[in-house]
């Protein structure tokens, strides 16, 4: 360990790299969105972003409708839910008379 802070930072740096790499990439972006685009560059990479553009466009739409259908099949359908919902509330209404007629029962035994 050294007593210069500057050592210090920069032997922490040296070992550990990918924050060093991300640093840089974070860097290299930042000057990248200040440097104004030349016409050359347009000309260039024009096709190329619509072209990428519409793939992700596409790769999204994609995404989207896979999910829904998945999230559809894990769903139960309207008549489902009616189905387990009347079931599940006659099932509570059974459960309550049998315990009213316990009560009574027990009351009776008293």
């Amino acid at each position: 360990m050294s007593t210069n802070p500057g050592n210090e930072k920069a032997e922490g740096l040296a070992s550990n790299p990918y924050a060093l790499v991300a640093g840089g990439i974070a860097l290299g972006v930042v000057i990248g969105m200040l440097v104004p685009r030349s016409q050359k560059e347009r000309e260039l990479l024009d096709a190329t972003g619509k072209q990428l553009a519409g793939k992700v466009t596409g790769t999204v739409q994609a995404v989207k409708d896979a999910g829904k259908t998945e999230i559809e099949a894990l769903l139960p359908s309207r008549d489902q839910a009616k189905e387990r919902v009347g079931a599940l509330f006659g099932n509570l209404v059974d459960a309550a008379k049998g315990a009213a007629d316990a009560a009574r029962d027990a009351a009776q035994k008293a």
